[in-house]
């Protein structure tokens, strides 16, 4: 099994999240927040990453961070497979440029005041909701 670990606060992130399930990534991803139980879990076993504010996927014994996520996701989705290869030839400095400007001004985008609940079939993706 394969952990998403995103930044639970933030409503892109969110989205994003919710937008990864809508196009079927495997069920063997999980998700979870950074700040919840397994993400306090993660920072206890990997200490580096307790300051990341940044998606971590982790995947056996792979950890992905910042676009090298990014990446890895999109390669495991259906129809996005040449996407995360187009992007994994983009040097990981620049990819990594991007994403970290982005990161910058994501709490400031402004995004409807609804939050769409995961379904009963998304939630079996979260290991956060019961």
């Amino acid at each position: 099994m394969a952990i998403v670990y995103y930044d639970g606060d933030c409503g892109y992130c969110n989205r994003a999240v919710m937008w990864v399930i809508d196009h079927k990534i495997s069920t063997r991803f999980q998700f979870a927040q950074l700040e919840g139980a397994y993400g306090k879990n993660l920072t206890a076993v990997r200490p580096d990453l307790k300051n990341v504010d940044t998606i971590v996927v982790v995947d056996g014994d792979d950890v992905y961070i910042k676009s090298d996520a990014i990446v890895h996701l999109l390669r495991n989705i259906k129809n996005y497979q040449l996407l995360g290869w187009i992007l994994k030839c983009i040097p990981k400095c620049i990819r990594n440029f991007g994403y970290d400007l982005f990161a910058q001004i994501r709490h400031k985008m402004q995004f409807k005041n609804e939050c769409k609940l995961p379904t009963i079939e998304e939630r079996k993706y979260f290991l956060d909701i019961a």
